[in-house]
């Protein structure tokens, strides 16, 4: 496997995780605004709205604009809230999106797992070109930023950005590419066996799922506990 030139990444749960959780942080904005649910209600309506958003259908092909992105947080926003049976009419969502952006912009947050710096750190040493190809939203780059990874990539390349998201392979092919790499050349990395591993193979590159709890069973791809098992990989 040492053919490859570059090694690209997921952001979420692959070098990020959030503290607290986001069904959490999501409870603690809406206590910001004087409503209070609980954490599995959270994370219920959380998951409910995903579902219904970001099934392969809708995240097939969109405008990339700020616009769009913009209008698309707020729609998923007022859905979260009206399932939790909170009056989302325009000032309360509002109110919730300001507290919610405050709560992430919070140091220590949005945390790095404890390995990443030290195998980017690594691997852009043995040479390997660097990137991040994400289903996120326009900030993305900011919140690299945020957590102090931005030398490290050659290209920050998100859904909002490319007009399609993760499984579909136009997000990876986009990041290919401006990376100048013919899919063979790179590896992907990510912990979501449809987005990351079928989605890099519709695009024509090697994936490798990343399973920090050791759940992934019958997966017909290499597997890692954390990110420095890609050394054994790389070779």
């Amino acid at each position: 496997m040492s053919r490859y030139e570059a090694v690209l990444f997921d952001m979420g749960y692959t070098l990020v995780h959030f503290e607290p959780e986001m069904a959490v942080v999501m409870q603690a904005a809406l206590r910001s605004i004087g409503v209070e649910r609980s954490v599995d209600a959270m994370r219920a309506a959380l998951h409910a709205v995903w579902q219904e958003f970001f099934n392969e259908e809708a995240t097939a092909d969109f405008p990339p604009t700020q616009e769009y992105d913009d209008w698309l947080e707020a729609e998923i926003q007022r859905a979260i809230l009206t399932r939790l049976g909170v009056e989302a009419d325009e000032e309360t969502r509002q109110r919730y999106a300001q507290a919610l952006d405050a709560w992430f912009r919070r140091p220590g947050v949005i945390r790095l797992y404890p390995e990443v710096v030290d195998v980017l750190t690594a691997l852009r040493e043995r040479g390997y070109r660097l990137g991040i190809v994400s289903n996120w939203s326009w900030n993305l780059r900011e919140r690299v930023a945020q957590v102090g990874l931005t030398d490290f990539f050659e290209v920050i390349w998100a859904s909002a950005y490319a007009g399609c998201g993760k499984p579909h392979r136009c997000i990876f092919d986009q990041a290919l590419a401006q990376m100048g790499l013919a899919p063979e050349q790179a590896l992907y990395v990510g912990d979501s066996y449809r987005n990351d591993v079928i989605g890099a193979r519709r695009a024509g590159m090697d994936a490798v799922l990343l399973d920090r709890d050791g759940k992934a069973t019958e997966v017909d791809c290499p597997v890692i506990g954390d990110l420095w098992g890609l050394f054994d990989l790389l070779g």
